[in-house]
């Protein structure tokens, strides 16, 4: 670790994830399994942006948007929404972390609120599908367990 590539006298990390959540290195696309799953379980977020730390050695990351895509959503019982992400994990949807942005982008937060996911369109919709419209306030929402949980644009 600790590989970068100069250019214009600014130091480039040597690890890539693109829009798509697919990780490169120098310029290639990793495939290895077990290399990614390494890659995802030493994942950290700080203020400078995503890294991986391994032996105590720290590398970050030039990240497009996030490094996590929810790629699958499924409503459980009609109490929760499980999702898939591109690592392979699945979890429980936390409805209170759900934000569209301006450009109509769904994010949510995954990894007990550690890091930002961004949501494909699929599972969007297989959210979407169970939205409801208040009239009155023309707000749109989820209603699960008798909480409602609205569907908020981020500022």
């Amino acid at each position: 670790m600790g590989n970068y590539e100069e250019k214009a006298g600014m130091k480039r990390p040597s690890i890539r994830v693109d829009r798509d959540g697919l990780w490169y290195f120098q310029g290639r696309e990793i495939i290895r399994k077990d290399i990614l799953s390494l890659f995802y379980d030493s994942l950290h977020l700080d203020e400078e942006g995503y890294y991986i730390e391994i032996n105590g050695e720290r590398e970050y990351l030039e990240v497009e948007d996030t490094v996590f895509l929810v790629q699958g959503a499924e409503l459980v019982r009609e109490e929760a929404f499980l999702i898939r992400l591109n690592d392979g994990t699945q979890e429980q949807l936390d409805l209170d972390t759900l934000r569209i942005t301006k450009e109509n982008v769904p994010y949510c937060l995954v990894k007990e609120g550690r890091f930002p996911a961004r949501f494909l369109r699929l599972p969007f919709y297989q959210v979407a599908q169970h939205a409801q419209h208040d009239e009155d306030t023309d707000e749109y929402f989820l209603l699960l367990n008798g909480r409602k949980y609205p569907l908020q644009r981020a500022s």
